[in-house]
């Protein structure tokens, strides 16, 4: 589900041992969908069964014809997911959907905040800086209006099952809500043009 070392960008020292999120995009050919997603099926079961795999999510195109299937998975570490990109058992993996799959693969690794800031046709992430003030430019209204909601609402349960929910429905919200709306609203100044020659 991954792509040959040789065509991944080598992950930063700083970033290698922490969790690292591979997505992954591939195009089928009309016709084998199907089989696609039988292999597809066979390597998540294989991949699920290795050191530091945290799991993976599939993103399917509304049309199979002229979307790309968007794969996202994670390991807990570099050296983990290193170690499953260089296994021979993944190589065998690869060498099967080559009869599936048309065009270039394309991947990207992200790692900590970056997976935030996945925006289409981004290569390269925002600077640290930038990424750290629109992460807490998100966070710091859903801490002063949600908590406290949610403090109201909790209340009654366990200290820590109380914490637990209040973090699965924060962190949702940043995922899924909040920071591709950020990220849209601040695509310039996130993503800014390089100055043309």
């Amino acid at each position: 589900m991954s792509i040959p070392a040789s065509t991944a960008p080598s992950a930063p020292a700083s970033d290698a041992d922490g969790p690292v999120t591979v997505i992954v995009n591939r195009r089928v050919k009309p016709g084998t969908e199907k089989w696609f997603e039988e292999w597809l099926h066979g390597i998540t079961a294989e991949v699920s069964t290795v050191p530091g795999y945290l799991g993976v999510n599939v993103i399917r195109p509304p049309n199979a014809a002229t979307g790309d299937y968007v794969l996202i998975f994670r390991f807990d570490t570099y050296a983990h997911l290193r170690a499953w990109e260089e296994s021979p058992i993944r190589a065998e993996w690869l060498a099967r959907a080559e009869q599936f799959t048309i065009g270039k693969l394309h991947m990207r690794r992200v790692t900590g905040l970056e997976y935030w800031f996945d925006a289409p046709g981004q290569v390269k992430p925002p600077a640290r800086h930038k990424m750290v003030l629109v992460t807490v430019l998100g966070i710091y209204p859903l801490l002063i209006l949600l908590v406290p909601t949610l403090r109201s609402l909790l209340h009654g349960l366990p200290e820590l099952i109380a914490a637990l929910v209040s973090a699965l429905i924060l962190v949702g919200l940043m995922t899924y809500a909040v920071m591709p709306l950020l990220t849209r609203l601040l695509s310039s100044w996130l993503f800014p043009k390089p100055p043309e020659r």
